[in-house]
C-alpha cells in the first residue's frame, strides 16, 4: 500500500525535482519509506506504507537486468500462489508481493493481469520497449489519476501531486461540476479538473513518449446462470466464497482488524474472520458520537464483538469534533465527493491508526451486490409505473399536462419524466438536485453552456455498456441492472474513493473482501429474486449468514451510516453559505446568486432531509475555494 506517481516526457525537464514535489505531498499514503527511478525520459516515485514484508519490498523495484521497473500500489493477496505455480524459474530478492508482480509482468507482460486477486494501481516501465505499462484494479479500489499536458504525461494516486506540477493549471471542468450538482460524486474518466482524468477500473494503458498509445479494458462482470442451483445451493456457495474472500484478502505482515459497524455486512466480514483464524486476536473499530443516541449502534458492534471475541474499541465523536473537522474535509477531498458519511469514517480511521493498527476489513458491496438499500425497494416497486409511462402515446401533451398537476419535486413527476424523455429510470439513487431544479440556480451563461448535457448522459453510458455484457443465457430482472451501475458507478466513484481517501489520511489501509472480483461475479449472478424476497433486502446473503450470526442482527432494519449532520452542523453550514455566497457567486460566474440563496433558505426551513442538501452546497464551495479559486 502506498501512493505513487511519475512523469514520462518527450522534452527535457528536471524529473527528479518534479517528482520529488508530487511525492512530498503523498506522504500520507505511505510514511515508512520512500523511492524514485530515472532512466532517459520516464520517472518513477512512490511512497509506501508497509504492509508485506516490512523490511524490504523496497519501490521502485527493478527486474535483475535493470530493464523493468516498477511502481506499485495495493495488495495482490494471491501473489503467493501465483510464485509457487508460475514463477519457480525466478530467483526471489523479497517476499514482497512487488517482486511477484515484476517478474509475472516479465515472464507474461499485460496478460499478467488475468492471473491477478487483489486490489492495485501500478506502472511498470519496460525500457526493452520504452513504454510504461499502467493498470487499475477490476473494481476500482486503488485510484490512478493522469493528464497529458504540452506532450508530457504524468500520474498520481491523488490529484493533489498532479497540481505541484508548473504546467499543470487547477481549472475546472464545467461538464464534470454539471454532472456532480447531480450525483455528487465524478464518475470515470472525468475529474472536476480539466485534463486531469481518472483511469477506469478495470482498465489498462501503455504510455511511450509521443502520449497513450493503448487505452482499454483487460476485465468485465462474467454472469453464469444459476437458475438450476437451489436456493440451498446457492446460500451454501455463497457462504464458502466469502470465507475464502476474507481469508485471502486478510494476507498481511501486520495484524489486520476490522471497522464493526453492527450491521448484516460489517458484522459477516467479521465472523469470516474469526472463522479463518480462530485463534487469533482481532481489533474491531466502532463509531458513535456523544449525547446522540438516534445515531448510534454500538450495543449492535459490542454484540457481534461479544459474539467472536474481539478486541473492540469505540471512538465517541464530539460536537466539538465536527465543527472543528468540517473545514478540513476538502483538504483531503481535492477530488469532491459531497458525502457526510465521511466524518464518522475519517474519525474511526484516525482511531485504529492511533491504537497501531494499519489494516482493516470492511463489508462495502454487500448492499451494492444484493440490492441491500431500502431507497432501491422503492425503484422496483414504481417501475411498472414506469414501465406503463414509457409506453403511453401522446408524450408532449401528456408532458404539459403533467407540469400542471405535479411539482418538479414530486416523485411522480420524476417518474413520469424520465419515462417521456426516454431516460433510464434508476440513477444509482443520485443524491444531489434534480434536473429542473439544479438548472434554476445557475447561471444563465453557465446553463447556455451546458445546455445540450443532461445528467442522463452518464447513465445512458452504463446503461449501454448493461446491456453489451453477456448474460449466459440467464433470465434478467431490474435487480440485475441496479447492482450492475451499484458496482460499475456507485462503489469506484463513491464508496470506495471514500473509504481510501478517509483510510489513507491516517495511513490506514482499508480491505473490501465482498469486492473480491470472483465473489462479485457469483453475487452477480444470482438471480434477482433471491436478493429480494417479501420485500427483504438481500435476502439469499442473509439465508446464507444464519448458520453464523443472529438473526436479529441479519434482519434488523438498516441504520446506514448516520451522523447528526441537522442538530451538530446545520447552522455552521448555513452561515458560512450566507457570508460567502454572494464573493462565490461573483467568483465563479456558475451559479445565481438569488436563485442559490432561495435554494439554500428553503432547505434550511424546509424538509427534514435537507440538510443533506445544504452540505451539498456548503462543500461546494468550500471545495472551490480551497482548490479553484
Amino acid at each position: 500500500m502506498c501512493g505513487i506517481c511519475g512523469i514520462v516526457s518527450h522534452r527535457p525537464i528536471d524529473i527528479r525535482a518534479r517528482l520529488n514535489e508530487m511525492n512530498s505531498h503523498l506522504v500520507h499514503r505511505g510514511p515508512d519509506d520512500e523511492g524514485y527511478f530515472i532512466q532517459d525520459d520516464v520517472g518513477l516515485a512512490m511512497r509506501r506504507l508497509s504492509i508485506i514484508d516490512l523490511e524490504s519490498g523496497h519501490q521502485p523495484m527493478l527486474s535483475k537486468d535493470g530493464k523493468i521497473a516498477i511502481v506499485f500500489n495495493g495488495e495482490i493477496y494471491n501473489y503467493k500462489e501465483i510464485r509457487e505455480l508460475y514463477l519457480q524459474e525466478y530467483e526471489f530478492e523479497t517476499k514482497s508481493d512487488t517482486e511477484v508482480l515484476l517478474h509475472l509482468y516479465h515472464k507474461f507482460g499485460r496478460n499478467c493481469l488475468d492471473l491477478l486477486n487483489g486490489m492495485f494501481a501500478f506502472a511498470i516501465y519496460d525500457s526493452r520497449d520504452a513504454e510504461l505499462f499502467i493498470a487499475r484494479d477490476r473494481l476500482g479500489i486503488k485510484p490512478f489519476y493522469y493528464c497529458v499536458f504540452e506532450g508530457i504525461f504524468a500520474f498520481s494516486s491523488e490529484i493533489k501531486a498532479l497540481l505541484t506540477l508548473p504546467w499543470v493549471r487547477a481549472a475546472l471542468d464545467e461538464e464534470a461540476l454539471y454532472y456532480f450538482l447531480t450525483f455528487n460524486k465524478v464518475a470515470s474518466p472525468l475529474t472536476m479538473f480539466k485534463g486531469i482524468m481518472k483511469l477506469h477500473p478495470g482498465y489498462m494503458m501503455t504510455v511511450n513518449n509521443r502520449g497513450i498509445k493503448r487505452h482499454e479494458p483487460y476485465w468485465e462482470v462474467e454472469y453464469k446462470d444459476y437458475a438450476l442451483l437451489s436456493e440451498l445451493e446457492i446460500s451454501r456457495r455463497l457462504a464458502d466464497e466469502l470465507e475464502r474472500a476474507v481469508k485471502d484478502w486478510m494476507v498481511s505482515d501486520v495484524p489486520v482488524g476490522a471497522f464493526l459497524s453492527g450491521g448484516v455486512d460489517s458484522s459477516a466480514v467479521v465472523a469470516m474472520m474469526r472463522r479463518v483464524s480462530p485463534a487469533a486476536s482481532i481489533r474491531t473499530y466502532s463509531v458513535g458520537f456523544k449525547d446522540a443516541p438516534a445515531y448510534n449502534e454500538l450495543h449492535h458492534a459490542r454484540e457481534i464483538s461479544m459474539l467472536f471475541k474481539t478486541d473492540h474499541y469505540e471512538k465517541i465523536v464530539s460536537q466539538e469534533e465536527i465543527t472543528e473537522f468540517l473545514p478540513k474535509i476538502v483538504d483531503i477531498y481535492d477530488e469532491p465527493l459531497s458525502d457526510a458519511t465521511s466524518i464518522p469514517l475519517y474519525f474511526i480511521s484516525e482511531a485504529a491508526r492511533k491504537d497501531g493498527t494499519r489494516v482493516v476489513m470492511t463489508g462495502d458491496g454487500g448492499d451494492e451486490l444484493f440490492c441491500g438499500y431500502r431507497s432501491w425497494l422503492r425503484y422496483l416497486h414504481l417501475y411498472p409505473l414506469y414501465r406503463f409511462a414509457s409506453k403511453v402515446p401522446f408524450r408532449p401533451s401528456l408532458f404539459r399536462y403533467m407540469k400542471k398537476l405535479f411539482r418538479e419535486s414530486s416523485p411522480i413527476y420524476e417518474i413520469l419524466n424520465r419515462a417521456m424523455c426516454g431516460h433510464e429510470f434508476f440513477w444509482g439513487g443520485a443524491g444531489g438536485f434534480k434536473e429542473g431544479a439544479k438548472r434554476h440556480f445557475l447561471s444563465t451563461e453557465y446553463a447556455a453552456r451546458l445546455s445540450s448535457h443532461n445528467s442522463h448522459n452518464l447513465i445512458r453510458t452504463f446503461h449501454d455498456l448493461y446491456e453489451a455484457v453477456p448474460k449466459a443465457g440467464r433470465k434478467e430482472s431490474y435487480v440485475d441492472w441496479m447492482c450492475f451501475l451499484g458496482v460499475k458507478d456507485i462503489l469506484p466513484n463513491h464508496y470506495l474513493y471514500r473509504a481510501d481517501r478517509m483510510g489513507m489520511a491516517h495511513s490506514v489501509e482499508i480491505r473490501t473482501p465482498m469486492l473480491d472480483h470472483h465473489f462479485v461475479n457469483l453475487a452477480l449472478s444470482i438471480p434477482g429474486e433471491l436478493k429480494i424476497r417479501g420485500g427483504e433486502p438481500k435476502y439469499i446473503l442473509k439465508r446464507a449468514l444464519e448458520p453464523f450470526l443472529p438473526k436479529e442482527i441479519l434482519y434488523r432494519k438498516k441504520q446506514g451510516f448516520c451522523v447528526p449532520l441537522r442538530e451538530w452542523g446545520g447552522e455552521i453550514m448555513a452561515d458560512y453559505i450566507d457570508e460567502n455566497v454572494g464573493s462565490f457567486c461573483r467568483s465563479t460566474g456558475l451559479f445565481d446568486k438569488g436563485r442559490l440563496l432561495a435554494e439554500v433558505n428553503a432547505l434550511r426551513y424546509g424538509r427534514r432531509d435537507g440538510v443533506f442538501m445544504l452540505w451539498n452546497i456548503y462543500f461546494l464551495m468550500s471545495w472551490f475555494r480551497r482548490w479553484i479559486l
